[in-house]
């Protein structure tokens, strides 16, 4: 990670607790224009130790809960013959060096958050683009951009050959239900070798 001394130096990423909803827009090439369609958008649900992102794929929705200090999390679908809760290890190593952050003059404002530029690199595809995040909210929040000191409001990530475009439209401060972040009684929990081999068959 790349810091610049004095004034220009990046901060330490905040870990206050927050609670509340966020929805961002998701532009790709893959995606409908229709912006009524859920495929264009993605709900992100905080509570304090808790994470929850509906994500709308081509093949259904797809839920990730995740409880932040065991670092556990499940990815729930809906495959049709049964629902599943598919185990994920959330958090490891490999990530560590992906991304170089760098202090960038500037900010906009994003469903009445005021977004700080930052300029990011992704070392993978030696791309650097100008993004912006809030400081006053942890990244804790977030799966995307590991190491970066805040809540990503307008970013890009690369996945599957292609460049996907995530803004934050809404912002919600208020109590979620606890819930949305369990794993509902009539998905079975299977490990990921587990569902390969379900789609295989």
């Amino acid at each position: 990670m790349i810091f610049y001394l004095s004034s220009c130096s990046l901060p330490n990423a905040v870990s206050d607790d927050f609670e509340g909803k966020f929805v961002y827009t998701v532009k790709s090439p893959g995606n409908t224009p229709n912006p009524n369609d859920s495929i264009n958008y993605q709900i992100v649900y905080a509570k304090d130790s808790m994470l929850r992102i509906d994500n709308f794929t081509p093949i259904g929705k797809q839920i990730y809960i995740k409880h932040i200090p065991k670092n556990r999390a499940y990815i729930l679908m809906d495959l049709g013959v049964k629902k599943v809760a598919i185990q994920t290890i959330p958090d490891t190593l490999k990530d560590d060096d992906k991304y170089i952050f760098e202090h960038k003059a500037g900010a906009s404002r994003f469903a009445g958050l005021k977004g700080k530029n930052i300029k990011v690199t992704d070392t993978e595809q030696d791309t650097t683009i100008i993004m912006n995040y809030s400081p006053t909210i942890s990244p804790k929040y977030t799966t995307a951009l590991k190491n970066i000191p805040g809540l990503p409001l307008k970013y890009a990530l690369f996945s599957n050959g292609t460049w996907i475009q995530y803004k934050l439209i809404e912002m919600e401060e208020k109590t979620i239900d606890i819930d949305l972040f369990g794993i509902p009684s009539d998905h079975e929990i299977i490990t990921l070798d587990e569902f390969i081999d379900i789609i295989k068959e």
